[in-house]
């Protein structure tokens, strides 16, 4: 194999909250208790990887510490075209636009910044059940409250969407914004294209914003196909924010920076308002740079 998938790493010591914060208190996501002597931890509570980033990952960060200033800056030009690059290559997206683009601290943080424009306090938000904890603290932290309309088992045992149900809960609630993850967390579908019609239909149709978390879109196992929640119709475009990021297909949570793709004016300026506001939203030219890194043509082989 040309890469190194099996070196055991010690990680302990090095900015790894999956080891060294177990047992501890620090900050606010709830913790593993110490294993009983004679026991080791397993850090599989916190989803990252256990094997070392992309060679290309860490020969862009070389290349850019090498050079001694780190000012002020705008994102590149090849920030965006590397984001366009891997869109197309593994997304068949051919058609993405720079402006379409636009940086995030986070999944949860662009989640936030939704909820805050399109939403008021004590609104519904549809999500599907189960649903990721993650969207649970966001929505305890902006004051709104989940609509769950549970996934369902068909016959063969996969889990599917209930558009009847999410079009009742939609109607019954007076809901304006969706959460859809794609694929799914924590169930682990990769929606088919007829699936992700009819969702997109049952939102037109009750004129629903959808905010679709595609994280997890890289890592999907052959034989299936992610296809990005915005590219299945032009009204899809309309109403759908959609947000990515390097930082689970590449192990580099640590160094944030994710993105958004909005092809819709209103819903791009609406969100960024909100975004720019707290004047937190920025990038690190370190997580731009491994971006650039990740998202190049030897990575390809890398991620399969």
């Amino acid at each position: 194999m040309k890469y190194d998938f099996t070196t055991i790493i010690d990680r302990k010591g090095k900015d790894a909250m999956a080891l060294d914060a177990v047992g501890s208190h620090k900050g606010h996501v709830k913790k593993p208790t110490l294993p009983k002597e004679g026991f080791s931890i397993i850090p599989m509570w916190v989803a990252d990887m256990n094997f070392a980033t992309a060679p290309s990952v860490m020969d862009a960060l070389n290349e850019r510490i090498a050079h001694p200033l780190f000012g002020y800056f705008y994102p590149s030009d090849d920030y965006y075209e590397a984001i366009m690059y891997w869109q197309k290559t593994r997304n068949n997206i051919h058609d993405l636009k720079k402006e379409y683009i636009g940086y995030e601290n986070g999944v949860l943080g662009c989640l936030a910044s939704a909820i805050h424009a399109f939403t008021k306090p004590g609104d519904k938000i549809l999500f599907h059940s189960p649903t990721y904890v993650g969207f649970s603290t966001v929505l305890n932290d902006t004051n709104r409250v989940a609509e769950l309309s549970p996934l369902v088992k068909d016959e063969e045992g996969v889990w599917r969407m209930d558009y009847q149900d999410m079009e009742k809960r939609i109607k019954d609630n007076n809901i304006r914004l969706a959460v859809l993850c794609s694929p799914h967390n924590p169930c682990g579908r990769v929606w088919e294209k007829e699936e992700l019609e009819q969702a997109m239909n049952v939102f037109e149709e009750n004129d629903v914003i959808v905010v679709s978390d595609e994280i997890w879109s890289d890592i999907v196992f052959k034989g299936y196909k992610h296809i990005p929640t915005y590219s299945i119709s032009e009204d899809a475009k309309r109403r759908t924010i959609s947000i990515y990021a390097p930082s689970k297909t590449f192990n580099l949570a640590g160094l944030i920076g994710s993105y958004h793709i909005i092809c819709d004016d209103y819903l791009r300026e609406q969100l960024n308002k909100v975004a720019t506001s707290t004047h937190y939203n920025s990038m690190n030219v370190l997580s731009m740079h491994a971006l650039i890194g990740a998202y190049r043509e030897e990575s390809i082989e890398w991620v399969d």
